[in-house]
């Protein structure tokens, strides 16, 4: 299988090309295609290092595609993905999605269908160079920040990074935390850690700033949550410290839907603030709550005006 390289990326390192355009796979991996030849350049074979032109076709083992996802065969209706149906707004630089439930942002094991595969297949298509900017779980709703090419994504993982996108989210939980606005400041190992007792340096600080809105007599609560830093599952954590489980959240509580309230994951991104690319105003964003978790919330009599 090959692809063109874009204008976008014209420039660019193979290596770094090839980590971007495929699914799950390492550097070391990356360096072992090229060296055995699975990996060539117009035909020919070429080192780690090589700066790409636009308009080179790159070829390479067809499994190893983002693009191998048939977007016509076999897809849950659940799963069907149209950028223009979850797309809530869009600038030169940026497309924000209201990413829906249980639709995957990337690819792994057992993750057939995902965002970032079928953004290929429309980059491909299209001649766009979409690219994610950040990630949302598998069954977590709501804002979702796309770049629309490798300037603005490189803009944005940036402001990510140095904490200059503010997000927030809305969840159903379990319990009712002691105290009802406060901050959680609590240290989380960091993820894929290898275990070796040489590994002094093994958590991570992990703070979120949290308001409860609503509580039912049945201890049911609706609250929001802004997270400072941006830990793996740091949300679901935290909540689980303060014996306060999301519902539905089988890893860190239990996957228990009271009331008989759909038995779903009731997590939602649900608004998120960044500066423009182009001249540096914030923009706030806001992603409706979907309608299974207004549902429940209905059904718990919890009042809440977007």
């Amino acid at each position: 299988m090959h692809q063109i390289v874009k204008s976008d990326d014209n420039g660019v390192r193979l290596d770094r090309w090839l980590k971007e355009n495929l699914q799950d796979i390492t550097y070391v991996e990356i360096q072992k295609l090229i060296r055995t030849g699975q990996v060539r350049v117009d035909g020919g074979r070429k080192k780690q290092n090589y700066r790409l032109n636009s308009g080179e076709r790159v070829r390479f083992p067809p499994r190893l595609s983002k693009m191998n996802i048939d977007i016509n065969k076999n897809i849950p209706e659940t799963m069907v993905f149209s950028l223009d149906k979850v797309k809530i707004y869009e600038d030169e630089s940026l497309i924000v999605i209201n990413k829906p439930y249980g639709l995957s942002t990337q690819g792994g094991t057992k993750v057939k269908y995902h965002i970032d595969g079928l953004l290929s297949i429309m980059n491909e298509n299209d001649e766009k160079n979409y690219r994610l900017v950040h990630r949302l779980d598998k069954y977590t709703s709501g804002a979702l920040i796309i770049a629309k090419k490798r300037d603005s994504a490189a803009f944005y993982s940036k402001k990510f990074l140095s904490k200059q996108i503010k997000k927030s989210y809305l969840a159903l939980i379990h319990g009712v935390p002691d105290i009802k606005k406060g901050v959680i400041s609590f240290p989380l190992e960091k993820s894929n850690l290898r275990k070796t007792s040489k590994n002094q340096d093994q958590f991570q600080d992990a703070i979120t700033e949290y308001e409860v809105i609503e509580t039912t007599k049945d201890e049911i609560s609706l609250i929001k949550l802004e997270p400072i830093t941006g830990r793996k599952h740091q949300i679901r954590k935290h909540l689980s410290m303060l014996n306060a489980p999301i519902i539905g959240d089988a890893k860190y509580g239990n996957d228990d839907a009271p009331h008989n309230i759909e038995k779903r994951f009731y997590l939602h991104s649900y608004t998120i603030e960044f500066p423009c690319y182009s001249d540096g105003k914030n923009i706030s964003i806001k992603a409706e709550i979907p309608k299974y978790f207004k549902k429940a919330m209905s059904i718990l009599g919890i009042q809440f005006n977007e």
